[in-house]
């Protein structure tokens, strides 16, 4: 697939501009970041 953005437009109604994927981690062989 070929997706152009051309300027601030959002893509997905609803959804935050940071994934939060982005907080989870491995901490010790325990999940964090998940609540």
């Amino acid at each position: 697939f070929i997706l152009a953005i051309a300027g601030n437009i959002m893509r997905m109604p609803g959804l935050p501009k940071e994934p939060q994927a982005q907080h989870i981690d491995i901490v010790k062989g325990k999940i964090v970041g998940l609540n």
